[in-house]
């Protein structure tokens, strides 16, 4: 992750999340089978309104809209190599996000992602960066221990990275230092485009920050009143948001594009307290260390912990030997240097020191507090953290194997288990070896619908079966895979494709699941959905999967629903009799070739809905 390298540039401000947390619920909603739990007497209607009854228990946003925006976010510092500037003309210019917030695995936490189509830092006509998605941002490494007492996940902060490839950049330096700097390290030979990490934490929900975990009154309070609201009708979004602070940088050859290639500093079992992951390495004889995800805040202030000096050790235990590589005091990490500079802490470091420290592990102690993190030299990174795949398509879930922060290419023996995507259960255990390269791929079974996850590890020997329990939780310590595969429903394929078909195996799913889409399309109405064909077929496109407008957002639309909605989109409006014939005029106009489409009346308003906010 070279946001550990310079230049970089820091920014920071607040992002909001606006998901449906209904499918959270395996009482409505079936992942493996990608359906919404609709009993048969039971309506679409009814399924919302139980959508609305379970808000009293804890479904916070049955009206998501799963988008989630950047807001009030801004370039805050530059480094370029001495340390942190406030003045280049890059700073202050703001930063642009919207995004969809999607877990491949709804019922968890671990399987987050954003899809989105650009991220945009300064303005038109001024110096900017404009980074076109080559990547979906990812989440990793999950800290439930960050902001103790908040309500929910508010206890968490987690690290969400991407990466844009050179030819997906636009920058216009203008005046700005650093993207002249920028500019000049993209043009280095391993320079494969740009890494942009970011860190979010001290999440609010209901848009009171006062709410605290073990305090249900107030909370029993804010449920009430969007019960309340969802009760009285309309469209009631309950979207949560969160403090960030994040860092650019250059993403290099052999880097990984959804989490940190670095060293990882993990947490010590035998640490007094808990200090979250950290991630470190050398560059231009500095020592920096990522800890925008380690250190917790106090309380509601988010003054930091004060842990004293915090030094780092390189230690080479089959010697018994060790070297101080450095310290820093809490100044450095504090609550004003953590938002100064993202996390990101540097101190210099002596020849002497440099090559001792390179072959050697890391840790990180703290002058009151004894020992807090310890190096897994060897740690194993997907490629694709969260790969979707059809039933019966072949796949890739590929592997690669890093040694102290830089990709070991060498024959290495590896293993993996295979988890149910709870984590409970061990479905399948593999010891394989990587080519020479240090990678190795698995083809995972796609014979059904289903969700799992892969957890590699070093060498040939697995935890003891008791330690399992629990392992694709512990994201701080385990890196992981989920896989998701879609069945095939050819059953839903093969059916004829009237009306009654179609909505009662297709679109019932979203129209149930999503109030929000009466905003844009009124999926139990034929003529609409008839009307507007061209639309659709666009947004459900397999080729469209990674961009921000897709449809369904949460990307569970199966190969056999797609086939009978396509089914249907193409029939003659004879086929449409259910529809009536008050139907005719609109679905004839649907049917027409595509040069003589006509555009209907008020698609201006639908496509003002459905156009990417990035486009206006």
């Amino acid at each position: 992750m070279s946001i550990l390298q310079t230049p970089r540039i820091h920014f920071k401000g607040q992002i909001s999340w606006d998901p449906i947390v209904t499918n959270n619920y395996q009482s409505f909603y079936n992942e493996n089978a990608s359906q919404s739990v609709i009993t048969p007497a039971e309506s679409m209607n009814q399924f919302r309104q139980a959508a609305i009854e379970s808000a009293k228990a804890g479904n916070w946003n049955p009206h998501g809209t799963h988008r989630s925006q950047f807001f009030e976010t801004a370039v805050s510092a530059v480094d370029l190599g001495k340390g942190l500037v406030t003045t280049d003309k890059l700073c202050g210019a703001p930063a642009t996000l919207n995004a969809m917030l999607v877990d491949l695995e709804p019922y968890g936490v671990c399987s987050s992602q954003l899809y989105f189509d650009r991220l945009n830092f300064g303005i038109d006509g001024g110096c900017r960066i404009v980074a076109s998605r080559n990547e979906r941002f990812t989440a990793r490494y999950i800290n439930f221990a960050r902001n103790p007492g908040r309500f929910s996940a508010g206890v968490a902060s987690v690290n969400w990275q991407t990466t844009f490839a050179k030819d997906h950049l636009i920058i216009d330096a203008h005046k700005s230092e650093a993207l002249v700097a920028l500019q000049h390290a993209l043009s280095e030979p391993d320079a494969l485009g740009l890494v942009v990490s970011f860190n979010a934490y001290r999440t609010v929900y209901f848009d009171d920050a006062s709410l605290i975990k073990g305090d249900p009154v107030p909370v029993q309070v804010q449920k009430g009143i969007l019960y309340r609201k969802l009760l009285a009708g309309g469209f009631q979004p309950n979207p949560a948001r969160s403090l960030i602070v994040g860092t650019i940088g250059i993403w290099r050859q052999g880097e990984p594009r959804h989490e940190p290639g670095d060293r990882a500093l993990l947490p010590d079992a035998n640490a007094k307290v808990f200090v979250g992951t950290a991630h470190a390495r050398i560059d231009r004889k500095h020592v920096t260390l990522d800890l925008s995800n380690s250190i917790s805040e106090t309380g509601a202030d988010l003054q930091k912990q004060d842990l004293g000096t915090l030094q780092v050790y390189a230690v080479d235990k089959a010697k018994k030997e060790e070297q101080l590589l450095g310290s820093f005091d809490y100044a450095k990490y504090d609550r004003a240097a953590y938002e100064a500079s993202a996390g990101i802490v540097s101190f210099p470091i002596s020849d002497i020191h440099t090559t001792y420290a390179e072959k050697t592990d890391w840790e990180l102690r703290s002058s009151t507090q004894g020992i807090l993190l310890s190096e897994s030299a060897l740690r194993i990174i997907p490629a694709s953290p969260n790969l979707y795949l059809d039933e019966g398509q072949t796949g890739a879930s590929k592997f690669q194997v890093y040694k102290h922060g830089k990709p070991l290419h060498q024959v290495s023996d590896v293993s993996f288990v295979q988890t149910s995507a709870d984590g409970s259960d061990i479905t399948t255990t593999l010891q394989l070896k990587t080519n020479a390269e240090g990678q190795v791929t698995i083809n995972p079974s796609t014979t059904t619908g289903k969700v799992f996850a892969y957890v590699p590890f070093a060498g040939k020997d697995l935890p003891a079966p008791d330690q399992w329990q629990g392992i694709i939780n512990n994201t701080q310590t385990y890196t992981y895979a989920y896989v998701r595969v879609l069945g095939a429903d050819s059953d839903i394929a093969a059916l004829s494709p009237t009306w009654t078909n179609v909505y009662n195996n297709v679109l019932i799913n979203w129209n149930a699941m999503a109030p929000c889409m009466d905003n844009w399309l009124d999926l139990a109405n034929p003529v609409d959905v008839h009307a507007y064909d061209k639309i659709i077929r666009r947004l459900t496109d397999p080729a469209a999967f990674e961009s921000y407008m897709y449809m369904p957002v949460t990307r569970d639309l199966t190969a056999g629903q797609r086939t009978l909605l396509y089914k249907f989109l193409n029939s003659t409006p004879a086929h449409l009799a259910e529809a009536g014939e008050a139907a005719a005029p609109v679905l004839a106009a649907a049917v027409q070739s595509e040069d003589e489409k006509a555009v209907p009346a008020d698609f201006a308003k639908i496509s003002r809905s459905l156009r990417n906010p990035d486009s206006h």
